[in-house]
């Protein structure tokens, strides 16, 4: 298996830490071209630290890169750097080929290199500023030479090149202010073998695929392993950021996705990123919109997806009693605080305060100033409390189910009479209730309902979807490519998405549409065998569009080939 390291980073599971090999730009900054060491820890002000340049008498030379889960083999003139992780926090270097590092100190105060002894080893500790992180280097075998200039405060450049006369190990370790030297000596095929097993064990985890897609389901299971960082400052527990590139948070809709993914052969790990975000859930019952290891993003929320997921995850794995009533009181909490706190014309349906809230941003169905009532809100609250009312007879509290089967049934009947019109859904602005008129696929998400709906809304909407509005050769647009304000690179506004995909087949599914359901997972894994784990496509040209390394496009992947094919 090889990555493509302008689209995937070279990471591992646990790792703030990814190598990249970039363009002449990287969110917003111009840069120079090449591989490029990073962190992705939530308070570095940029990501990138290192520049690494493959050298010879001080000049830069041409080179190819072969990456695999395992290692990374940077070639130059019949010379080899090979690259490899002991450790989430170590990375080793071995070869023949010199290679510089270049810290980026230009324009970075208090970005340096220092000599740094530890008993009789001999280190340099790296600071880099911009990363709010720092590094330890030791030669266990072959150089180090540091080019530095240093004034007064800061280095105008900082340079560390190895090389050695034979072979070299380079270590580099992560370094906090709590670091000691661990005395180990490294062995770096050692080193490779053992991420080759862990990485192959976590992908046998994943759900099985036909034959046809099993290079995807490789990639996608790269993409999530290495998409893990351990617990570390406000991340309570292993969690799976929806990127390595820039997307280095995780959202309170994505994790579900991930946990699916997860549920079937890791249900510890499934566990931990379905209750992620609820480590940090308000006394009102409000989950964050984003977090990551420093930062809670409050602004916006994200829709309450979470009830669907628990009733999948109670199917393909075994929940303790323990485990149901922490999501029982957690789910009830959150489910509290929509009907608490954003029904604000207190007439029985919730509004989205923002496009952010729904996750479809820029989605037509806001174009008028919030708040929007929207019928995708409603389902998911209806499906929310439907679950909480099994969960409670598991639990014994059986007036509690009464009580979340009765507000199910009453939202679900205001649902019908306010957010629909003449059969079909609509968004209404405002506390006038105004339509707005769009051709968002957002007005469909309550197929997720299925047979919960009236039988004629239900097949009004199973039409529209299967017809040509939607429906590309990719599969659905979120942006109907009739509609004027279609964008093939919108966001919201044209290009397939992961999550809505999931979303409509599975209610779909519950419909008894098999043969759609069956059409439109093709064409989902087909684009991602094409076009990899994409954050989004092109509804038309199935290409990859934004951040390319994807969590959720890799989780929804291996779960719709496994459940729908």
């Amino acid at each position: 298996m090889q990555l493509n390291l302008t689209e995937v980073p070279f990471s591992t599971r646990g790792s703030y830490m990814a190598i990249s090999k970039l363009g002449s730009e990287f969110r917003g900054e111009t840069i120079k071209e090449g591989l490029y060491f990073r962190t992705v820890h939530g308070s570095a002000s940029s990501s990138l630290l290192a520049r690494m340049v493959p050298e010879k008498e001080g000049k830069e030379l041409k080179y190819i890169i072969h990456a695999q889960p395992e290692k990374l083999i940077i070639q130059a003139e019949g010379k080899e750097c090979r690259i490899a992780w002991y450790d989430d926090k170590t990375l080793l270097f071995s070869g023949n080929l010199p290679i510089a590092f270049d810290f980026l100190a230009e324009d970075s105060t208090y970005t340096f290199a220092q000599p740094w002894k530890e008993g009789d080893r001999k280190f340099y500790l790296l600071n880099c500023f911009r990363g709010n992180s720092r590094y330890m280097l030791r030669n266990q075998q072959g150089e180090i030479h540091l080019e530095q200039k240093w004034k007064g405060g800061n280095a105008e450049y900082c340079r560390l090149h190895i090389q050695g006369k034979e072979e070299y190990l380079i270590v580099l370790e992560e370094n906090f202010e709590e670091w000691r030297d661990r005395g180990l000596e490294y062995n770096f095929e050692e080193a490779v073998h053992r991420q080759k097993e862990a990485f192959e064990t976590f992908f046998s985890a994943m759900p099985s695929v036909p034959e046809k897609y099993q290079d995807a389901a490789r990639t996608a299971a790269y993409v999530n392993w290495s998409g893990i960082v351990a617990p570390c400052g406000l991340l309570k527990r292993e969690s799976m950021f929806m990127s390595k590139n820039w997307m280095c948070n995780v959202w309170s809709w994505d994790h579900c996705f991930n946990a699916l993914a997860l549920s079937y052969h890791c249900p510890r790990e499934a566990w931990d990123q379905f209750m992620t975000m609820f480590d940090f859930q308000k006394k009102s019952g409000n989950i964050p919109d984003s977090v990551n290891d420093c930062k809670v993003i409050h602004n916006y929320c994200k829709p309450p997806i979470h009830g669907w997921t628990l009733r999948k995850l109670m199917k393909n794995m075994k929940l303790s009693r323990h485990q149901l009533q922490e999501a029982y009181d957690k789910l009830g909490s959150w489910t509290g605080w929509w009907l608490n706190y954003r029904d604000e014309n207190c007439d029985g349906l919730c509004e989205y305060t923002h496009g952010n809230d729904s996750g479809w941003d820029n989605s037509t169905a806001f174009d008028h100033l919030p708040p929007v009532t929207m019928p995708d809100l409603a389902a998911f609250l209806v499906l929310q409390m439907d679950v909480l009312s099994e969960v409670a007879e598991k639990l014994n509290e059986y007036s509690d189910a009464q009580m979340w089967k009765r507000r199910a049934d009453q939202m679900l009947t205001k649902m019908m009479e306010v957010l629909f019109r003449d059969g079909h859904p609509v968004a209404r602005a405002g506390f006038d209730m105004h339509v707005v008129e769009n051709q968002s696929l957002i007005l469909y998400l309550p197929i997720i309902l299925g047979r919960r709906l009236p039988d004629y809304v239900r097949k009004n909407m199973i039409q529209v979807l299967e017809s040509d509005k939607f429906k590309t050769k990719y599969g659905l647009a979120t942006e109907s490519p009739y509609s004027p304000e279609y964008e093939a690179d919108g966001y919201w506004r044209g290009p397939i998405w992961a999550p809505s995909t999931m979303l409509l087949l599975d209610g779909l599914k519950e419909c008894g549409e098999d043969g759609f359901v069956r059409e439109m997972t093709e064409k989902f894994c087909g684009m991602v065998q094409k076009s990899g784990c994409a954050e989004n496509f092109d509804a038309l040209t199935g290409e990859g569009l934004r951040d390319r390394a994807y969590t959720w496009t890799a989780s929804v992947m291996l779960v719709m080939a496994h459940e729908y094919l």
